[in-house]
């Protein structure tokens, strides 16, 4: 029987994308975790960022001179953002882009037979009906509730590619989580490009579909993905009410982006610092303990000195949890133009700038922790070593081998500035979520 053979890359949607793949596929060919046995690699690209793009136009090449016999495809983002740069980095590869998921076999069909096909026209893929291929004992299933976006950021390409906000129907979402609780999984992402515009197409709203995911029976967790400080502001009452079911992590997730009101206008992003702020003490209010996570973008074309240390500002008043850190680089198919003089130097050293400042806020946050006892989702495995969650969403290591799927109370006796290092208390039989 032929052989394929995922390998994918970018964020949990991109993922989850690969799963519906792979549930497709399934049916009528073999799927192998060992590239040297596939006949056609299916390579799930992402785009987001300049250092990204050099990444997956690297492997592309890589694998096409490596394996010069096996067919390709390449899928994501890349197809439909910079056609032009993928079919140059392998002309024999056949395209398929994030709506034409249900093309796959279709498009190995045709690659098998010599055929180079491209289907990357957009079109609306209700993804919440299509099942995805989940392997056995996993803890996490991704759910996407939504693709496409309901703004214009004007560095932002991923938007080129998912399209016009697309709202999943609710009971299809909450049919998946609930098939998922059945199989065994214990934690589920809620997943989109801004999970906060969920339903604004539709007349329903993200507080909403929380409730009534939380409402399926069974033991289990919910993580909310990234959310638009614009759009969270709208529903920011009813989702804290969301937040405080037991089953949801207290887990925030706003891309504020920049620190100066001046810089987000020149994005285009609709919303002031003092807007993400008010968010982010709204959430802390209710809940002290809150992991906040946020994106900052050093280096934006015509920030300024004093817009760079408004950014440190924020982040030293903020004190995010966990930071994702990018150096601006120009996307195919914005429109950010370069502002005249701009000085990599310059990029290079706010971004070293702010990166010491974000370990050792992160460091500090994490101390803070130290001493704490309770209860972790076994969810993750590195190497020996377990990974577990609280409710608080804090990732806390375990320098043991871990049922996953577990739950232990545990003692955290260490920090790092990305992890917590714990120990477990007590292991009793009966600990399983």
């Amino acid at each position: 029987m032929v052989k394929i053979y995922f390998e994918t890359y970018g964020c949990s949607y991109n993922k989850a994308d690969t799963r519906i793949m792979e549930n497709l596929v399934s049916r009528k060919y073999d799927i192998v975790e060992d590239i040297s046995l596939a006949d056609v690699i299916v390579l799930n690209t992402c785009y987001v960022k300049t250092s990204t793009e050099h990444r997956i136009v690297n492997r592309i090449k890589e694998i096409a001179a490596k394996y010069p016999e096996k067919k390709m495809i390449i899928a994501g983002c890349m197809t439909v953002v910079d056609k032009e740069k993928a079919t140059a980095s392998n002309p024999r590869a056949s395209l398929i882009g994030p709506q034409n998921l249900d093309k796959i076999v279709e498009a190995i069909d045709k690659t098998l037979e010599g055929e180079t096909v491209q289907y990357i026209s957009y079109k609306r893929l209700d993804k919440s009906i299509l099942p995805k291929l989940w392997r056995k004992n996993e803890v996490i299933r991704i759910v996407q509730i939504c693709e496409g976006c309901a703004d214009a950021c004007r560095y932002c390409c991923t938007r080129l590619a998912r399209g016009p906000i697309f709202s999943f129907k609710t009971e299809n979402i909450v049919e998946e989580v609930r098939r998922g609780v059945l199989e065994g999984a214990k934690e589920f992402w809620l997943t989109a490009q801004d999970t906060s515009a969920y339903g604004i197409d539709s007349g329903e709203n993200l507080a909403e579909l929380v409730k009534k995911v939380t409402e399926v029976s069974g033991q289990f967790y919910v993580r909310i993905g990234m959310m638009n400080p614009h759009h969270t502001l709208k529903i920011l009452d009813k989702l804290i009410e969301a937040y405080k079911s037991p089953k949801v992590f207290k887990f925030l997730h706003l891309p504020v982006q920049s620190g100066s009101n001046r810089v987000l206008k020149m994005m285009g992003r609709r919303y002031s610092v003092e807007d993400a702020e008010y968010i982010i003490e709204s959430f802390r209010k209710v809940f002290p303990k809150l992991t906040f996570a946020t994106d900052i973008i050093v280096g934006y074309p015509g920030e300024e000195e004093e817009d760079f240390v408004k950014t440190l500002e924020f982040l030293e008043r903020t004190k995010p949890d966990i930071v994702n850190l990018s150096k601006f680089g120009k996307r195919p198919g914005t429109d950010v133009e370069i502002v005249k003089g701009y000085d990599v130097r310059v990029l290079k050293d706010r971004a070293k700038r702010a990166h010491e400042l974000v370990s050792r806020l992160q460091l500090e946050g994490n101390r803070k922790w130290i001493g704490w006892r309770g209860k972790i989702l076994v969810d993750e495995r590195i190497g020996g070593d377990s990974v577990g969650r609280n409710e608080y969403y804090k990732n806390i290591v375990l320098r043991e081998d871990v049922e996953l799927g577990r739950i232990l109370e545990v003692k955290v006796i260490d920090a790092a500035p990305h992890f917590l290092l714990g120990k477990s208390v007590n292991v009793t039989e009966n600990d399983i979520l």
